[in-house]
């Protein structure tokens, strides 16, 4: 006679099968704490990429008012440079400007300065101390090294105010003389302290030489990152220094911070910076508590299955919870998707945004960088749009701006549209649209000239732009070399359109 095989007792196989689900259950949790952590990374992050991008935004607006001005100073006194005006009708031209600059600046710049024709000239009739010597200041300095283009020079101390300040500066069209003007920073201190009281996060704005220009703790304005003493903003730099990425984490002193920086103004950074340690040691007191729920549940699940053998009711709890689960991450993805599309798309015309644009821009350098690729970019500016706010209200310039906006679109259908400010548009132009460039360039003037001949509709009916476009060099193909040129094209476009039809008064 065969001996009987041993069975195993049943309520051994339960445990083992309980303890089976009780592991399998604790790894799905797991992977769903894993996945939940990565959401929240990326909440995080999509939070200080929309706080930096408004800063750099804002600043870059504030920026864009001395800019143009000092541009439409600098065109007016290249005429009077190359008509030979005097030095004392030069001088009276700045005093003129001066007073109309600091009302339309809010008092935030007092005038427009250069050193024009071998001669230092001031519109605020300052007279320098002895020994000044304005070609070693570093508005002229910076001027001369940024030719053909507004250079934003760093912080530093007015000689006459004794307060600090940026200043915005030209070159002339000799390369010798150079116009500038100085801004207050508070304005930019503002920036910082507004956007930072909205959110949970620190806002920082650095210069170039990792100076800090504006911080939401005003207590650290001022304060040298790069070679000052250890505290947080140095291991920022430090960071952000050592990596390409303009999204990274730090751990400080027990903390973890997610930092994303952005550039502003050229060769600034604005930085916002959030401390997601609390976010996170949330997640991981829910994923202990949920454990032991989770294995305190199942424990009475093992003594209902010992007792009444249904085994089926914990499989069908299980395929239950894994399906929320699912659910849950599947809507948590839909949710990180529409976050990334408003973040890079304009709300009122539909294309690009500056976000959009920027991230365009810093991908497309590295693809030139490593594979050359010929390309034009066109630089477009609404006409007129501050009248048609002024006159009809914003909702009309609204309609102007998407009218522009689809024109635009409808002329360069096949290559990338962005709105870059508020009536700024760019397109960047690829393969057969830039082989077909000129032909595109024309239809879009021509098309605008038409809109704007009509006389039987509305004023904000009456689309118009001006233009500029520049193409790509063999020897030079970056993105910002033809981003600048195209502006200064369009620019020009701009200056000519103002003296063929001034505005719609």
């Amino acid at each position: 006679m065969r001996p009987r095989r041993k069975t195993e007792p049943y309520y051994v196989q339960t445990m083992l099968f309980t303890s089976v689900i009780i592991l399998l259950f604790i790894g799905v949790i797991l992977v769903y704490y894993a996945r939940l952590y990565a959401e929240t990374r990326e909440r995080i992050i999509k939070i200080s990429e929309l706080n930096a991008e408004s800063s750099a935004e804002q600043i870059d607006k504030y920026l864009s008012t001395g800019v143009d001005i000092l541009r439409l100073a600098g065109y007016s006194l290249d005429n009077m440079i190359r008509d030979g005006r005097s030095q004392q009708e030069i001088r009276d031209y700045l005093v003129n400007q001066s007073f109309a600059i600091l009302n339309i600046t809010s008092k935030n710049c007092d005038g427009i300065y250069g050193y024009i024709n071998g001669q230092y000239l001031d519109g605020t009739d300052w007279v320098p101390e002895e020994g000044y010597e304005a070609t070693e200041r570093p508005w002229y300095v910076d001027a001369r090294a940024s030719i053909g283009r507004v250079a934003i020079v760093d912080p530093y101390l007015d000689v006459e105010t004794r307060t600090v300040m940026i200043s915005l500066a030209k070159t002339l069209c000799d390369g010798k003389s150079v116009v500038a003007m100085d801004f207050s920073i508070q304005r930019l201190q503002s920036i910082a302290e507004e956007l930072a009281a909205q959110g949970d996060c620190k806002v920082l704005l650095l210069d170039r030489g990792y100076h800090v220009i504006a911080h939401s703790d005003k207590k650290e304005v001022g304060k040298d990152y790069f070679r000052g003493d250890a505290c947080l903003g140095s291991a920022i730099v430090e960071k952000m220094r050592s990596t390409n990425e303009n999204v990274f984490s730090l751990d400080y002193e027990g903390s973890e911070y997610i930092v994303y920086a952005t550039n502003v103004a050229d060769d600034w950074f604005c930085l916002s910076v959030t401390d997601a340690t609390p976010a996170f040691n949330h997640l991981k007191r829910s994923l202990f508590l949920i454990i032991a729920a989770a294995i305190l549940i199942i424990g009475v699940q093992l003594f209902i299955v010992i007792r009444s053998e249904r085994n089926t009711r914990i499989t069908k709890q299980l395929e239950e919870d894994l399906t929320q689960a699912e659910n849950d991450l599947y809507e948590r993805e839909e949710e990180i998707g529409q976050i990334t599309e408003v973040a890079f798309r304009d709300a009122l015309t539909g294309v690009g945004s500056k976000a959009a644009f920027d991230r365009f821009a810093t991908e497309f350098a590295q693809k030139i960088a490593s594979q050359p690729t010929a390309f034009s970019v066109v630089m477009m500016d609404a006409n007129n749009l501050k009248y048609i706010n002024d006159a009809y209200g914003h909702e009309a310039g609204d309609k102007y701006l998407c009218g522009c906006c689809h024109l635009i679109c409808k002329v360069f259908q096949h290559s990338p549209v962005y709105r870059i400010g508020g009536d700024e548009f760019v397109a960047v132009l690829q393969n057969a649209d830039f082989e077909n460039r000129a032909d595109l360039f024309r239809q879009l003037n021509e098309t605008f000239e038409k809109a704007y001949a009509k006389e039987d509709v509305p004023e904000w009916e009456r689309y118009s732009i001006s233009a500029g476009m520049a193409d790509s060099r063999p020897e030079d193909a970056s993105v910002e070399r033809a981003f600048a040129e195209a502006d200064h094209s369009m620019y020009n476009a701009k200056e000519k359109f103002r003296k063929d039809h001034g505005s719609y008064r």
